[in-house]
């Protein structure tokens, strides 16, 4: 998953063509510490991007012989979507950034956090 927009607002900034902006900021992905990050944007969103994940021939194929390891979840706090991952993995534009360009899903991560999403949606 990317957030496209803070990175085109990043390497804007690193061009010196302007700032980044607040708004920009909040269509980053934040991470919250060791396995949590903010998610941008809605639950639904979230939850139909995984949906094109769990579609494709690759996952089936993985449900049916990859290790499920537990732990991962989606929760709200304080309106904001935190999503827990305990083999996912998170990138940074620059060491000690304070967000998160992309994140990449373990395929053992999320079958949890979809199921989640759909209760968030009930």
């Amino acid at each position: 998953m990317t957030a496209t927009t803070y990175i085109k607002a990043w390497y804007r900034q690193r061009a010196g063509e302007g700032d980044i902006t607040a708004d920009e900021r909040d269509a980053a992905w934040r991470p919250v510490d060791e396995h949590t990050t903010i998610a941008p944007g809605t639950h639904e969103a979230l939850a139909s991007a995984l949906e094109q994940i769990t579609e494709h021939r690759a996952y089936r194929e993985w449900r049916h012989t990859g290790s499920h390891a537990g732990g991962a979840r989606a929760e709200l706090r304080d309106g904001q979507l935190h999503i827990t991952t305990p083999t996912s993995h998170r990138y940074a534009e620059y060491e000690g950034a304070a967000e998160i360009s992309h994140i990449e899903f373990g395929y053992e991560d999320v079958g949890p956090i979809l199921a989640d999403l759909k209760r968030l949606g009930s």
